[in-house]
């Protein structure tokens, strides 16, 4: 595929990318106060706020641990049959988890709710499987810059889809406008990417029929993480700074609605101005740090900032605060995990990137998985102790580095 073929290629994913995961954005601001929120109509006032806390954890968890579970299984299967044919099956997948999400809402049913929350983790391999498109036409001088592309389309979602939803909630801008609104729109976004796919998207693939899709991949990366070094350290390393950045936003995330009663319109400008540090240090800033930096210094610098913004907004633990603390912290994430994932792919072989993809996602949907329960449990003692063990967790990923 000549140069011009790959950039054509290259923005195609970048924009079925960025529509995927605009649905995703779209629910952010919402769950919050669905669960925890003083008018929420989902519970009764006899459910305490504890309980609300631990099942708004188990909602938002249950579609990690799906990822967890599915992505190396879905990017085993993009090496086998195809990249293009699992990005379709992954956007008509969310078309499909909205619209139960919204009904979950209408029949106020938290079982429904989770049960699409777990429906949308399992089929979420799109980032993965455009990481291992972009790989397979990358070379290793520009592959961690294209991998930034994709994890910034992947981000976009972040600026966009909290405001578009807190519009799409509004009744005084369309009168029929309500919670189940946002998730119908993200539906015809999914729908909308799989037909934009189908039409651009019409490279011939190599496939290998010689590789079967095994779903005992799944767990793979543990086994060879006691008999590979180089794989137990990067997988380490990258688990402890996925489970770092979730206790950090989550933990921030609650805070601003139960300290300071954030509304949805609130949550979204929060989640927008994250999304924007993020992408400019994924599009931005990778480029240019990785010219001349190791991918070593990069990761471990990044864990040591990310260690030292917990630090401070521990002490300095106000609403003014938390919203500086994004600076540093959000780009210390992109960077480093950035970098991480450029290393598992140079550690595998070249007919396994998607797997080895999928396995990077794996790592950060079980950290995500398990890090909401244990942010609703932790909470009982208080918003700081969550975010001293996420410093903690990046300071061992950095000594692990």
């Amino acid at each position: 595929m000549n140069r011009t073929n790959q950039r054509y290629l290259i923005c195609v994913l970048f924009l079925v990318i960025t529509i995927d995961t605009l649905g995703i954005g779209l629910v952010w601001p919402l769950f919050g106060p669905l669960f925890t929120g003083k008018d929420t109509t989902l519970f009764t006032s006899a459910i305490s706020m504890e309980w609300r806390n631990i099942l708004y954890g188990i909602t938002i968890g249950i579609a990690s641990l799906a990822t967890f579970l599915g992505a190396p299984i879905l990017g085993n299967i993009s090496d086998r049959i195809g990249r293009r044919k699992v990005l379709l099956l992954c956007l008509v997948g969310t078309s499909i988890g909205m619209l139960i999400s919204a009904l979950g809402i209408i029949f106020n049913q938290v079982l429904l709710l989770i049960l699409s929350r777990a429906w949308l983790g399992a089929i979420a391999a799109s980032q993965v499987v455009a990481q291992a498109t972009i790989i397979d036409i990358s070379t290793s001088e520009n592959k961690s810059a294209r991998l930034g592309v994709i994890s910034a389309a992947n981000n976009i979602g972040f600026i966009f889809g909290p405001i578009i939803s807190v519009l799409l909630i509004d009744k005084t801008i369309v009168n029929w406008f309500s919670l189940t609104t946002p998730f119908y729109f993200a539906g015809i976004l999914a729908l909308f990417g799989a037909l934009l796919l189908l039409k651009v998207y019409k490279t011939r693939e190599k496939k290998d029929s010689a590789i079967k899709s095994n779903p005992n991949k799944t767990f793979a990366i543990f086994k060879r993480a006691f008999t590979n070094k180089n794989i137990r350290r990067t997988a380490l390393t990258y688990f402890f700074l996925q489970i770092g950045w979730a206790l950090y936003l989550q933990t921030n995330f609650l805070f601003f609605i139960q300290q300071y009663n954030y509304s949805s319109r609130l949550l979204g400008y929060f989640l927008s101005w994250l999304g924007m540090v993020l992408c400019f240090n994924l599009l931005v800033t990778v480029r240019f740090v990785t010219r001349d930096a190791l991918l070593k210094n990069i990761i471990y610098t990044a864990l040591v900032a990310a260690s030292a913004s917990c630090l401070i907004i521990t002490l300095y633990n106000t609403e003014i605060g938390i919203w500086l603390s994004i600076l540093p912290m959000a780009t210390a994430i992109a960077l480093g995990s950035n970098a991480l994932l450029t290393t598992f792919s140079n550690i595998s072989q070249s007919s396994e990137q998607g797997w080895i993809m999928g396995v990077g996602r794996s790592l950060a949907a079980l950290a995500w998985a398990i890090t909401p329960p244990l942010v609703g449990i932790i909470l009982v003692f208080g918003f700081k102790p969550p975010l001293i063990l996420a410093g903690l967790l990046f300071l061992l990923g950095a000594i692990i580095t």
